[in-house]
């Protein structure tokens, strides 16, 4: 999967169209006013969108039926893909002088991959420990005059005890759990640019970049039931995520802005906009799955995640557990 594929939302940022809100600008001072002011709308929206997509998928496929016994452990490895819904009718709203939202293309969904692997630990008092790590290593990738990367690092601790042991004489198997987990990284397209038609200016070597950084925490209590059949164990659950940090959006834009009815021009380099936000305050998702044992200590864990503000994910991994 490429990194323009992945991080598709960066692409709104695009002078294009053919309508302008405000009057048009008489000179080139103007315009670059009306230029930043669009800026700071798209940033805004940009963390909006990732300020729910990346916590989520963070906290994502952290789902194991059952628990580890007293001095067992596990090592395991997964793939988890996470889509978010982008509010495409709030980015058609904003009031843009010179970007035209009606003309830029969106995909319904962010979609947000991440390699996680994991180990756990067995505790005294029906309890275990684990430790995760995983996230996107750094991505490039160009495609004519765009140019697009993303990195994400995720680091996450678990400590889980089974209320209820999963037998023969009960109906099901009770984990309970609590997890900390921080994603940190970046997304990055940069693409040449060029004014509506209305605008009455013109680019010359113009090029947008716009960049989103994130370092998110979150703290998660999770329940899960499960009820082994044969080499079978489904499992549904619950989980609630408290979520803090910070997403920036910064826009920085280059090349020579020309406005023909004043014969006045402007330097790009210094337009832009920043805007920073914290993280969707809580997640609350649903969890589902089922894990299939092929050997007595190799497991194959295949499951779903269904959470609050539109957001799922999936994820299917193997994980080799010594009682």
């Amino acid at each position: 999967m490429k990194a323009r594929q992945i991080f598709g939302a960066l692409t709104v940022i695009q002078f294009l169209g053919n309508s302008v809100y405000a009057a048009a600008p008489t000179n080139a001072t103007e315009a670059i006013a009306q230029l930043n002011a669009d800026m700071l709308q798209g940033s805004r929206w940009m963390s909006d969108q990732f300020k729910r997509a990346i916590p989520f998928n963070s906290t994502a496929g952290n789902a194991i039926p059952g628990q580890i016994k007293l001095l067992g452990f596990e090592i395991g490895g997964e793939v988890v893909v996470s889509g978010s819904k982008i509010d495409e009718e709030a980015f058609r709203q904003l009031p843009f002088n010179i970007v035209d939202a009606n003309t830029v293309d969106l995909d319904s969904r962010l979609p947000v991959p991440m390699i996680l692997g994991h180990a756990k630990i067995g505790l005294p008092w029906g309890m275990d420990a684990g430790l995760r790590i995983g996230g996107i290593p750094s991505t490039t990738s160009n495609d004519g005059d765009r140019h697009a990367e993303v990195q994400n690092s995720v680091i996450g601790f678990d400590l889980r005890k089974a209320l209820i042991e999963e037998g023969m004489t009960r109906p099901f198997g009770l984990t309970l759990g609590l997890n900390f987990t921080r994603a940190k990284g970046h997304a990055m397209i940069s693409d040449s640019i060029d004014p509506q038609s209305g605008s009455g200016v013109t680019f010359t070597n113009a090029r947008t970049t716009d960049r989103v950084e994130w370092d998110t925490k979150s703290f998660g209590a999770q329940a899960i039931l499960n009820k082994k059949i044969a080499f079978i164990n489904p499992y549904v659950g619950a989980s609630a995520n408290k979520n803090f940090g910070d997403v920036t959006t910064t826009i920085t834009n280059t090349g020579t802005l020309t406005h023909p009815g004043s014969g006045t021009t402007a330097d790009l380099a210094g337009t832009g906009a920043t805007s920073s936000i914290t993280p969707n305050d809580w997640d609350l998702r649903g969890l589902l799955g089922i894990e299939f044992t092929f050997l007595p200590f190799m497991h194959l864990n295949i499951g779903g995640e269904f959470a609050s503000q539109n957001n799922m994910a999936g994820n299917i991994g193997l994980r080799v557990q010594f009682h």
